[in-house]
């Protein structure tokens, strides 16, 4: 499922999507009926997380920032250090669980790569237009291109979502709606990437700053995807009380196991 137009032959982004940038996708990349809320939380929060290996922490932590302007929402994770680098910028609406997306930013730096990408949906056309730059071992200078994404009926193909505003839509499906049916969403950059949300039973609590909290737990599958594009299975524990954001994410890298935890999160004020 290649774009419509393409203005400059698009190459492989394999060895980068498996480094830095998934940090963040895992990241953020997350009895039931007792822990479904009548409605989403809508609270401003800053949330910290930890990316742990072979169950051991290591010095890669991030935040995930949730502003709320009416029915318009913000969302914005970081994660620096002197190997990994990945900012990304999000906004959409959510007006009674209405949800649409506007489109995102996500740039940053891993071993041997730097990138910048942009997302910007186009509901009148009907289209996302991607566009993006990218520079690779070896080279001195950033590769530029852009492309059309024509989009499909959410009815048919589910949501699209980014590695922020994926939670929301999870939310309002098995949240808002009570649906336990699978939720199919669709995650695009210069690629695409289309997966299936299964609810797996599990009455689990997590311990978080001292409180615990009640969670769900989804696992998410690709099911279709752009030849020679990365995608692979998470599992994701969820907390209600929170609007569904993660507490606990789990999935490998390369052959290596990594769980992401929420190690705390703070409320913030309204901007004046």
């Amino acid at each position: 499922m290649r774009a419509a137009r393409l203005r400059q032959r698009k190459s492989s982004r394999l060895s980068r999507r498996v480094s830095g940038p998934l940090l963040l996708t895992v990241i953020l990349l997350l009895g039931l009926a007792s822990v479904r809320a009548a409605q989403l939380p809508q609270q401003n929060l800053v949330l910290a997380y930890r990316v742990y290996v072979f169950g051991l922490p290591t010095w890669f932590d991030a935040t995930v920032t949730v502003r709320f302007a009416g029915e318009r929402v913000f969302m914005n994770s970081e994660l620096n250090s002197w190997v990994f680098s990945n900012s990304h910028h999000t906004e959409f609406s959510l007006a009674d669980c209405r949800y649409r997306p506007q489109g995102y930013r996500n740039h940053g730096f891993s071993p041997g790569w730097r990138f910048d990408d942009t997302l910007q949906y186009d509901w009148e056309n009907n289209v996302a237009r991607y566009q993006g730059h990218l520079q690779r071992p070896g080279e001195t200078e950033t590769t530029y291109q852009e492309l059309d994404h024509p989009l499909s009926e959410p009815e048919s193909y589910g949501q699209y979502v980014d590695k922020l505003s994926q939670f929301f839509a999870i939310g309002c499906h098995f949240g808002v709606q009570s649906d336990s049916s699978p939720l199919l969403l669709n995650y695009l950059d210069d690629t695409l990437g289309r997966y299936r949300m299964t609810l797996i039973p599990d009455d689990k609590t997590i311990k978080v700053a001292g409180s615990f909290y009640d969670t769900i737990r989804l696992e998410s599958e690709p099911y279709d995807a752009t030849p020679g594009s990365i995608h692979q299975r998470v599992n994701y524990w969820l907390a209600p009380e929170l609007g569904y954001l993660p507490l606990q994410v789990k999935t490998t890298l390369g052959r290596l196991p990594l769980t992401v935890r929420l190690t705390g999160f703070s409320g913030i004020a309204d901007p004046p």
